[in-house]
């Protein structure tokens, strides 16, 4: 029998039109892969462009709070005859080239224990607008120690934003009697807070089993006394220390039977 030969000829034309074919195919899916990852990084670029233009169109801003990562303190003082306010600013503008030209709607709370409150500041043009936002803070278990109180405004549309600072508010008029035991007095000491005031009327209130020295100053000032009531009120300076020793009638006892008050 005899064999056949193929015929070089015949056979390299359909390789090279199988290579011709994968070829093309490969490019042709190279050429998508491209197509498809370039329109894709298009699509982020301009769609982060957008998000970044328009938020950098948003400002929501305070005189006193900040969405920084140092948050700031503020000190202020009160008697807490009735709820602290705490007081500021929320603004659609971080200058006058830079506004909010939308709505914005936010939510401001005192806490651990405080009030909280919701509003919207709308545009006004190129102008920058702001609304005074006003929250109170009820009275501590113990009034006679600083109270720390973390205030937070938080935006919800058209973005979502936090700004806080935190206010420690201190009593204006503060008192310790220290222990006394075995003494024959106790002294009081009465700390009064800085204030834009320069002087404020405080009451001592005493109770039986000691009674005041009454050759100190700040009875001898005192712009009224009761002696029957064991009662006095007085004008002190702020941003000052005062102390009063009170003679007891037993040395043995630990006598604290003393309050002290803003007037």
């Amino acid at each position: 029998m005899r064999s056949k030969r193929l015929d070089p000829a015949k056979v390299y034309p359909a390789k090279k039109l199988k290579l011709t074919v994968v070829a093309i195919a490969a490019a042709l899916l190279i050429g998508s892969f491209y197509t498809i990852t370039w329109a894709s990084y298009i699509y982020s670029a301009v769609m982060k462009t957008y998000i970044a233009t328009a938020e950098g169109d948003f400002y929501f801003t305070s005189d006193l709070l900040t969405d920084a990562a140092d948050v700031p303190v503020y000190h202020i003082t009160h008697d807490w005859h009735t709820a602290a306010t705490i007081g500021f600013e929320l603004r659609n503008y971080e200058n006058q080239l830079n506004v909010s030209d939308r709505q914005i709607t936010y939510t401001a709370a005192a806490s651990p224990s405080g009030s909280s409150v919701s509003g919207a500041i709308d545009p006004a043009g190129p102008v920058g607008q702001s609304q005074a936002v006003s929250l109170t803070v009820p009275a501590p278990a113990n009034t006679g120690a600083p109270l720390e109180v973390l205030v937070t405004a938080a935006s919800s549309y058209p973005y979502a934003k936090t700004l806080w600072g935190r206010f420690i508010i201190s009593p204006a008029v503060s008192y310790t009697v220290a222990e006394n035991t075995g003494s024959p007095v106790a002294a009081l000491k009465i700390t009064l807070a800085q204030s834009a005031q320069q002087a404020r009327a405080v009451t001592i209130t005493w109770q039986d089993g000691a009674a005041p020295d009454m050759t100190n100053p700040i009875v001898l000032n005192a712009t009224s006394i009761d002696l029957a009531n064991k009662t006095l009120t007085t004008s002190l300076n702020t941003a000052a220390l005062y102390e009063l020793v009170f003679f007891k009638d037993s040395a043995a006892s630990d006598y604290t039977g003393v309050t002290v008050t803003g007037a």
